[in-house]
């Protein structure tokens, strides 16, 4: 037996053998490659949708979280702002108070020697008298309770019971202070007390209410009448004002002289206290000569303070300038961690609250920076591990004094928001794990749907590619046999699906192909016949399309001479006495749309310049109307200038709603005679440079309104007489000149207007329009204009 093997037809393809044998079959490989090409697609689009899900899921947080962050901001600033508010509110009223005391009892030092008689009147009378009587126990002077106000003196001011003669003339010179103080203290803010201390050499104490101040001290503060008074509860204080009438400059740069000290628990029960202090100065301005003073109980504030709610558990605080917080609920204070410890001793000085932020255990709350100015200061800061969100604004300044040995310098409380950043976003994160829900829930449903989807497919591609075979079988043979030259051949169609439409193209494409090999010669023929005929009719389009062009070109610059003739010549302008006139428009397009005009009748002198908003022929046209109702209308002699432009806005309101178009126009209209110019009507600017080289700009957009846009607009017109010397220069323009663009897109600009102006208004007023449109030109450069460029140059000979 021979091993020699017949060679293969190339054209029937590689033999399989074994597995590989059931994929020569159409259906098997067409059901394989839709399948893996179906699964392939289903796992991409599962992979897409989760990727993006998980996209939209980040995006959706970012939006969330970047509303949230401007929300929470506004929403803390304001609330802190409207705080700080109130805050200021209430303490600017307390200090309004004191000043206007102690501008009263500065008068009466000042006027001293002029009111003496009626300060010994006052004090002879029984409402004024003070009553001072002597206690040996404290060694002290007191009026009795039912006083206006109380008053008391101290044992080192009086000699065995008897005060010091000049100590009670001054005790008298002020009696006519129960009339003020408790006045002062019944009305306005919200006071402690309301009091006056003689000067350093006899600081008695003038308060009201009336108080039992000797039996109080002698209690609360030991050895207070064994020193003077302000040395012992102020040391230092007297002199650092004494440094500020020193230097009288200093004294004049302080808005106000107001000292308050540094707030401290009241030992009479009377809660948070702060002293305001207003020192007095002799009618010379040399020396101290006592003080008006308040104690203002922050009760009320602290407690609003302390009650602020921000989130769960945000909270507020009120801090000076050095640190110190003086309100914060219970819960603030252990978040901020701070320590409360005592300032003083009550046997000496006014004991004050001190409760640092530097003293917290909490290493960001320890450095935290105070806001330097009212600005408000909006930030993150971490406490406990926790980020928390802050913000904080600074008070109304006001002069403070700390305590003994310190000078008097500016204090500034600041007022601050702090709110754990968690509770803020709470809203954020419950989002974020509905999204995270949502997605896995579809993605879960989506390869569900998948799967079923690919076996119901699968079973529907296999019964399809069934049926495909036969035809396909079919159609292949017979290509084979039109590969072979039988282009007679045709299939037997059996269905109208596609397979069937197939079949029918098959035997079209057999059909054509027969009948083009026997008739291509005929059919090149007839194909070039049919070009030369589409060429010949393209052509005589063109040629008339040419013309049609021409046609319109002509029209276009029929318009444009027409619109150019009616603007006035310069030897109409030549002829106008006592103005040099120069006019200059240049429309962007064949047809221009802004106006100008200088009309005379009967010794007045009628300027108008506009812009009809676009260019064209149609903003041409509502020009040319334009200008033909301000002839007639001057014809008329219509001399009322109000009443003159609201008719020709009538006119032209009805020819716009006639011919249908949505154009208006800026118009200002300027009536000239003896060195008057009256202007009415809306547009540009009206530039003035006078003789000396000054320059005014004239706005006009309050004169009135667009005209064409309303019937009547006659309740918006006003007007504007400007007076003209000689040699000054009046330029009107429109806005082609201003907004021209260089090749970079900037604008020309008025300021550069002016400026060309200003260096030529000596010039005639041709030379100075010349040199505005020259520097315009080199502005623009090459560039294309966009839209029409008018000016007109007027000055007065």
């Amino acid at each position: 037996m021979s091993d020699v093997q017949s060679p293969q037809d190339p054209r029937k393809g590689p033999e399989l053998s074994g597995v590989f044998a059931r994929f020569k079959k159409f259906n098997t490989k067409f059901l394989l490659v839709t399948g893996f090409s179906v699964l392939i697609g289903a796992l991409l689009n599962v992979v897409i949708a989760r990727q993006g899900m998980h996209t939209l899921s980040g995006k959706s947080a970012y939006e969330i979280e970047s509303g949230l962050n401007a929300a929470n901001r506004e929403y803390l600033t304001n609330h802190l702002a409207d705080k700080a508010q109130h805050t200021n509110f209430v303490l600017g009223q307390a200090y309004a108070d004191l000043e206007i005391l102690s501008g009263i009892a500065q008068t009466m030092i000042d006027r001293g020697d002029e009111l003496k008689p009626l300060f010994e009147k006052a004090a002879s009378m029984p409402f004024f008298d003070d009553d001072l009587v002597y206690n040996p126990q404290g060694n002290w002077y007191q009026n009795r309770p039912d006083e206006p106000t109380g008053v008391a003196v101290w044992g080192y001011l009086g000699n065995k019971g008897t005060i010091l003669p000049e100590v009670q003339a001054s005790v008298d010179d002020t009696s006519l202070l129960n009339l003020v103080l408790p006045a002062f203290k019944k009305y306005g803010s919200d006071k402690l007390q309301v009091y006056y201390v003689g000067p350093h050499t006899a600081p008695y104490v003038r308060v009201a209410p009336w108080a039992d101040m000797g039996s109080s001290f002698d209690k609360l503060y030991p050895g207070h009448n064994e020193k003077n008074w302000y040395d012992f509860f102020f040391p230092n204080l007297v002199e650092s004002w004494g440094k500020w009438i020193k230097d009288p400059e200093q004294l004049k740069k302080l808005k106000s002289t107001i000292t308050v000290l540094a707030p401290y628990e009241d030992s009479a029960g009377g809660g948070m206290v702060i002293t305001a202090f207003h020192p007095l100065w002799n009618k010379e301005r040399t020396a101290f000569a006592g003080a008006t003073a308040l104690d203002l109980t922050l009760g009320q504030l602290i407690e609003s303070i302390k009650d602020v709610r921000l989130a769960q558990s945000g909270f507020a605080f009120l801090v000076q300038s050095d640190g110190n917080v003086l309100a914060i609920n219970e819960a603030g204070a252990g978040v901020l961690r701070l320590r409360s410890e005592s300032g003083g001793q009550k046997s000496e000085g006014v004991a004050a609250l001190q409760r640092h932020l530097k003293d917290s255990s909490e290493p960001a709350v320890a450095a935290l920076s105070l806001p330097q100015n009212e600005s408000i200061d909006y930030h993150e800061i971490s406490i406990g591990g926790e980020a928390h969100i802050i913000a904080l604004q600074q008070l109304a300044g006001v002069n403070g004094w700390k305590g003994p040995g310190a000078d008097i310098a500016r204090e500034n409380w600041t007022l601050a928001f702090v709110v754990p950043k968690k509770e803020l976003y709470a809203s954020l994160v419950a989002a974020q794990a509905a999204i995270e829900q949502s997605r896995t829930s579809i993605v879960t449903q989506q390869v569900v749907a998948t799967i079923a989807s690919l076996l119901v497919l699968m079973v529907g591609v296999y019964l399809v590619s069934r049926r495909m075979t036969g035809t396909l079988v079919a159609l292949s043979s017979g290509a084979t046999r039109m590969r072979e030259g039988d282009y007679g051949v045709r299939i037997e169609v059996n269905s109208a699906d596609e397979i069937g439409q197939l079949g029918v193209a098959f035997n079209e494409m057999a059909s054509e192909i027969e009948a083009y090999t026997n008739n291509l010669e005929e059919l090149v023929g007839e194909r070039t016949r049919a070009l030369e005929k589409a060429n010949e009719e393209i052509s005589e389009l063109n040629a008339k399309l040419a013309q049609e062009n021409i046609r319109l070109g002509a029209e276009l610059n029929v318009a444009r001479q027409l619109q150019l003739m009616v603007l006035p010549a310069p030897s109409e302008l030549q002829e106008i006495p006592g103005l040099d006139i120069a006019g200059y428009m240049a429309p962007a397009d064949e047809v221009g749309g802004d106006y100008y005009d200088v009309l005379r009748s009967d010794g007045l002198v009628k300027i108008g310049i506009g812009d009809v908003t676009g260019h064209g022929l149609e903003s041409g046209v509502l020009m040319l109307m334009v200008q033909t109702a301000v002839r007639t209308l001057l014809a008329a002699n219509e001399k009322d200038p109000k009443k003159f432009l609201s008719i020709v806005n009538k006119v032209i309101y009805q020819n716009i709603q006639r011919i249908r178009s949505d154009k208006n126009l800026s118009l200002t209209l300027l009536d000239y005679s003896d060195g008057k110019l009256q202007l009415t009507g809306q547009h540009e600017d009206l530039i003035i440079v006078r003789k000396d080289g000054t320059l005014d700009r004239v706005e006009t957009m309050g004169l009135g309104l667009p005209i064409g846009i309303d019937l009547d607009i006659s309740d918006f017109i006003g007007s504007i007489e400007v007076a003209l010397e000689a040699g000054d220069v009046v330029t009107l323009f429109s806005d082609g000149i201003t907004e021209a663009e260089d090749s970079s897109e900037e604008q020309y600009g008025i300021d550069r207007l002016c400026q060309v102006i200003s260096r030529n208004h000596e010039r005639n007023s041709k030379e100075i329009k010349d040199a505005i449109i020259e520097d315009v030109l080199a502005h623009v450069g090459y560039n294309k204009i966009h839209d029409d460029i008018t000016v007109l140059v007027i000055k007065r000979v």
